[in-house]
C-alpha cells in the first residue's frame, strides 16, 4: 500500500535562516526541526500556527537555536501539545543554549518573546531517546523513528522516519562524517536506498582545511596574540562545537612544549558550569579515545578542563589575568558576551578575534568573517576599519526616572502590605467563628506597620518576626455576641512542627546536612568582620555549577540602544571548526545512498544550486529532486496520483467480512468515490426537492454525475478507514466528478469542484449497477494439511509422484506449475463432496 508523503517548508529553505520542516505522512504531522535566530521573526510561527493541532510529534536534530530555539515559544505561545522526541545531549546542552541566549538577550534589553519559565515547561515536553532506539509514534499508524549520530555537535541525530509499509524517510542535516577529538563521525551503511532523503547543502561549496593544519593556525595565531601582552577572543556556541575547542585548547595548554601554559585560559558564557558538567556525564555520547590520554587516574575525565576557567560576566573576566585567551559565546555575535567583548577590544591592536564558523548573512560575525578574508594576516584595511554598530545597554535609572521607580515601588509595596494584613485580619475572624475546642492552634500572624514602612522605598521591610499576641483575644473580645464560659488569653503563636515518617523512620532532609562550600565575596564583603573570610576547602569531586539566577539586581535599570561607528584595530582572523563534512565528501556519501526523491534544504542560494546540478549530473531524474523556498508545499508521495478515501458509515455497516489467515478478514467493496462536498449537496438537493418530485430525477441528476468504481479485489480489514486508489481509478473518477456535467445544489446549475485529497468519500454503489464478482479463492492450503483432514474423515489418502490420490485414484489432486490445484474424478457423490471439503480450505469470495 502506498502513502501520502509531503513536505511544508516554513523556514531554512535555499537560505541559511532557522530550520522549520513539517513532514505529513499519511494522517500524521511531523515536525522537523524548529529553529530560531537573533531576527525573530514570526511570520513562519503565524503560517505553522493552524497546523499545530494537527501535529504528532516534534523531532529535534541538534541542541542549538537553529534548530530547537522556537520551541518555548511554539509551546508557550502557540498551544503546542505533541510529544518532543530528541536525544539526552540533545534535551540537556538545547537546554543551555536558549539559557545563555534568554540571559545574553536580557543583560541588553528587554526580551519578551518567552521566559526561563516557558523554557522550563518546553523542556518538559521532551522525550529522551538514544542512538538506534527504535520509537512508534502513538496512534495506530504504523509511523516509527530511529535517531542515528550525526557527528556534528553532542547528541547530533540524523533521524530514520519508515511505515509499516517500507517507505524510509531520511532526514540528515549539518551533518560530519569524519572523526573528531570529542566525537565519531555520522555513518549511511544502515540506509539502503531510501525512498525520500530531506538534506541539506549548508557550506557545500566551501573548502576546508585538513585538521591538522587547522590546529597549527590557531596555536600560531594564538601565541601572536598573548605574546604581544594582547588579550585573544575566539567566537564559539555555548554548548555545542565549544567542547571541541575547549578540549582541544586544554590538551595544548597541557603540553609543557607549546608554551601557553604561563598565560590563561577561559570559557565564558552565562552556563559555562553547567556545560562543563553536563559534558562529564556524557562521555559514551563521545569518542571513546578520549580516555586515552591520562591512562593513570582511574577516576580521571576527559572534561575537567584543569586549565580552563569557567566565566560567567565581566566582573569573573576582570579578575583573570591579562594576556588571556577567552572561549565565549554567542557564535553570531548579535548577542551576549562576544559581542560585548568586541565592543572593548577591538580599540587595542595588541588584541585579537578569531571567528570559528559562517552563522548568517545579517549577523555580526558574517560581516567579521567577509572582512577577515580580505584582510592581510588579520590587519583589516583603512577601509573596512569602520564599523557602524547598533549597541544595547542596560543603565542604571538617574534623576527623575528613578524617583519615580521608587515611588511606584512603594506603592506597590504598601498595597501588597495592604493586601496582607487584610488576609490576615480574614483568617483571624475566620478561626473565631468556628466553634472548635481545639486550644492548640496557633493565633492568627497580624503584622505590626508603622507610617515608616510604607514610606520605605527600598522595599527592605521584614515582617517574619513582627507579630500582634493581642489580635486574636481583641477580636474575640469584640466579636464575640453570646457570653461564654470558654476562657482566652493572649498567646504567642506557636506552630508545632509535625515530624515526618516513612517505612524506613525519619524523613532525611538533605538542607540539614549541607556543607557550605564558599562565601560568594560579592555578597558579603560588606559584612565580613575579618580582613579575610573563612573559606571551607570542597573536595576535588565536587563541582561547582553557576547558577545564573543568582545575580540579584540591585539598582533599578532601563534598556536604552544607540548607533556607534566604531574603529576595528584588533585582528581579524577566520578558522573553520564548524565540524560539518566538506562538499565533495557530502555529495559522494549522499549519492552513495542511492535515494529515489530527493528534497535539498538549509543552505544558501548557491550552496543549493551546486548540490541541485550535483544530483542532476549523477543521474537523478528531474522530477525525483526538488529544492524547494520557504512556504512551497513539495508532494513526495510514492504514487503521482493518489488520493485519501474515507468509508461512509452506511457502506461499512453493509460489509460482509469472511475470515482468513493471520487474523485478518477480506471483503468486496461495491462503492462509488464522491466528494464529501457533493454528498451533502444530494441531502440538500433532496431535502428541497422532496415535495415537488417524485426522486426520479433527482437521482437521475446525480447518479449521472459518478461514474461507479468497481473493485476486482478483496480489501483487508486493516483498510476501513482510508483507502488509497490507483492512478487509472482516480482519473476516471475525476473526469466523472470534475467534467463538463453539472449538480443541481438548491436549483442552481453550479459545476462541480475539482478533488481534493482527504475530502473523498467511498459511497454505497446503486444496486442495478453491482456487477457479478468472479469468485476468489484466499489462502494457501498445503496438501499434506488435506491428507490428514481426509484420513480423519474415513478417506483413504496417499501421495503419488506429488498427486494426492484418494480412494484408490478415483478422485486425485495435484498442483500445478503455475500454482492452480487441479481436482480430477468421476462425477458423483463422494466428487462433489471431496470438492466442497477442498473449497473449505480457502476463503472463497
Amino acid at each position: 500500500m502506498t502513502s501520502i508523503i509531503k513536505l511544508q517548508v516554513f523556514s531554512g529553505a535555499k537560505d541559511e535562516g532557522p530550520l522549520c520542516y513539517l513532514l505529513q505522512v499519511d494522517g500524521d504531522y511531523i515536525l522537523l526541526d524548529c529553529g530560531w535566530d537573533e531576527r525573530f521573526d514570526l511570520r513562519y510561527f503565524d503560517e505553522l500556527r493552524p497546523f499545530i493541532p494537527k501535529i504528532s510529534a516534534v523531532l529535534i536534530s541538534h541542541p542549538d537555536p537553529l534548530h530547537l530555539g522556537g520551541l518555548p515559544y511554539l509551546v508557550a505561545k502557540c498551544g503546542l501539545t505533541a510529544p518532543v522526541y530528541a536525544t539526552v545531549p540533545v534535551y540537556k546542552m538545547g537546554q543551555m543554549f536558549i539559557y545563555d541566549m534568554v540571559y545574553s538577550h536580557l543583560d541588553v534589553e528587554e526580551f519578551d518573546h518567552y521566559s526561563l519559565d516557558d523554557v522550563d515547561m518546553a523542556f518538559e515536553k521532551v522525550e529522551q531517546v538514544k542512538y538506534n532506539q527504535t520509537v512508534v509514534l502513538k496512534g495506530d499508524s504504523g509511523v516509527h523513528f530511529t535517531a542515528l549520530p550525526a557527528g556534528h555537535m553532542i547528541g547530533g541525530s540524523i533521524w530514520r522516519i519508515c511505515r509499516v509499509t517500507g517507505e524510509d524517510i531520511i532526514y540528515c542535516v549539518d551533518f560530519n562524517h569524519k572523526k573528531e577529538r570529542h566525537l565519531n563521525g555520522c555513518s549511511f551503511d544502515n540506509f539502503n536506498r531510501p525512498h525520500l532523503l530531506i538534506t541539506g547543502a549548508h557550506h557545500i561549496s566551501l573548502p576546508q582545511m585538513r585538521r591538522k593544519d587547522r590546529d597549527e593556525q590557531l596555536v600560531t595565531k594564538i601565541l601572536r596574540t598573548v605574546r604581544q601582552k594582547g588579550d585573544c577572543m575566539i567566537v564559539i556556541d555555548t554548548a555545542g562545537r565549544v567542547l571541541e575547542l575547549a578540549h582541544l585548547l586544554d590538551q595544548l595548554w597541557s603540553n609543557a612544549d607549546a608554551g601557553l601554559s604561563t598565560y590563561n585560559l577561559v570559557m565564558m558564557s552565562h552556563v559555562a558550569s553547567s556545560v562543563v558538567q553536563f559534558a562529564k556525564s556524557q562521555l559514551e555520547w563521545m569518542n571513546e579515545k578520549l580516555f586515552k590520554y591520562d591512562s593513570n587516574s582511574a577516576r580521571y575525565n576527559p572534561f575537567t578542563l584543569k586549565h580552563v576557567t569557567l566565566c560567567h560576566s565581566h566582573q569573573e573576566l576582570m579578575r583573570v589575568r591579562s594576556p588571556k585567551v577567552v572561549l565565549c559565546s554567542s557564535q553570531d555575535m548579535e548577542s551576549g558576551f562576544s559581542r560585548e567583548l568586541f565592543l572593548d577590544w577591538c580599540a587595542d591592536p595588541r588584541n585579537g578575534v578569531i571567528l570559528t564558523g559562517r552563522p548568517s548573512s545579517f549577523t555580526l560575525a558574517a560581516k567579521l568573517v567577509n572582512l577577515a578574508e580580505r584582510a592581510n594576516d588579520g590587519v583589516l584595511s583603512v577601509a573596512d576599519r569602520l564599523l557602524s554598530l547598533l549597541v544595547k545597554k542596560r543603565v542604571p535609572l538617574e534623576g527623575e526616572e528613578l524617583f519615580e521607580y521608587k515611588r511606584r515601588k512603594a506603592e506597590r509595596d504598601a498595597e501588597e502590605t495592604r493586601l496582607r494584613m487584610e488576609r490576615a485580619r480574614r483568617q483571624a475572624q475566620a478561626a473565631e467563628s468556628d466553634d472548635s475546642d481545639d486550644d492548640d492552634l496557633p493565633a492568627p500572624i497580624v503584622p505590626r506597620h508603622s507610617e515608616k514602612d510604607f514610606r520605605s522605598f527600598d522595599g527592605s521591610e521584614n515582617d517574619a518576626h513582627c507579630f500582634d499576641i493581642m489580635a486574636k483575644w481583641d477580636n474575640q473580645q469584640k466579636m464575640s455576641f453570646f457570653k461564654t464560659t470558654k476562657k482566652s488569653f493572649p498567646m504567642f503563636p506557636y506552630t508545632e512542627e509535625k515530624v515526618k515518617w516513612d517505612d524506613y523512620g525519619e524523613v532525611i532532609k538533605p538542607e540539614d546536612y549541607t556543607v557550605i562550600s564558599k562565601i560568594d565575596l560579592r555578597k558579603g564583603a560588606g559584612q565580613q568582620t575579618n580582613k579575610e573570610p573563612v573559606v571551607v576547602k570542597k573536595r576535588e569531586e565536587e563541582e561547582e555549577v553557576y547558577n545564573p539566577n543568582e545575580h540579584v539586581e540591585e539598582m533599578p535599570t532601563k534598556c536604552v540602544e544607540f548607533k556607534n561607528r566604531i574603529e576595528v584595530v584588533c585582528r581579524v582572523e577566520f578558522i573553520e571548526y564548524e565540524g560539518i563534512s566538506d562538499g565533495e565528501s557530502t555529495k559522494k556519501l549522499l549519492a552513495g545512498l542511492m535515494p529515489r526523491q530527493i528534497i535539498i534544504v538549509h543552505g544558501s542560494m548557491q550552496d543549493t544550486r551546486d548540490l541541485y546540478a550535483y544530483f542532476v549530473d549523477a543521474g537523478v531524474a528531474q522530477g525525483k529532486i526538488e529544492a524547494p523556498a520557504n512556504g512551497q508545499l513539495v508532494d513526495a508521495s510514492v504514487e503521482s496520483f493518489i488520493f485519501q478515501v474515507a468509508l461512509s458509515d452506511a457502506l461499512l455497516a453493509e460489509l460482509h467480512f469472511r475470515d482468513v489467515s493471520d487474523g485478518n478478514s477480506l471483503a468486496w467493496i461495491d462503492a462509488r468515490v464522491m466528494e464529501k462536498e457533493a454528498i451533502d449537496n444530494m441531502l440538500i438537493t433532496g431535502t428541497s426537492h422532496l415535495m415537488i418530485s417524485d426522486g426520479n430525477e433527482q437521482e437521475a441528476d446525480v447518479i449521472d454525475n459518478v461514474e461507479p468504481m468497481e473493485t476486482d479485489e478483496a480489501e483487508n480489514e486493516k483498510e476501513n478507514e482510508n483507502e488509497n486508489e490507483n492512478e487509472n481509478g482516480d482519473e476516471q473518477n475525476g473526469e466523472k466528478e470534475g467534467g463538463e456535467d453539472e449538480m443541481v445544489e438548491n436549483g442552481v446549475a453550479k459545476k462541480p469542484k475539482e478533488s481534493m485529497r482527504g475530502n473523498l468519500v467511498l459511497e454505497n454503489l446503486p444496486k442495478n449497477q453491482i456487477p457479478i464478482h468472479q469468485s476468489v479463492f484466499v489462502n494457501d492450503p498445503k496438501l499434506s494439511d488435506f491428507k490428514n483432514i481426509l484420513s480423519e474423515r474415513g478417506y483413504r489418502a496417499e501421495f503419488l509422484s506429488g498427486t494426492l490420490l484418494i480412494n484408490g485414484g478415483t478422485c486425485s489432486i495435484r498442483r500445478s506449475d503455475t500454482g492452480f490445484f487441479q481436482m480430477e474424478g468421476a462425477f458423483n457423490k463422494d466428487y462433489y463432496k471431496l470438492r466442497h471439503l477442498f473449497y473449505d480450505q480457502f476463503a472463497v469470495l
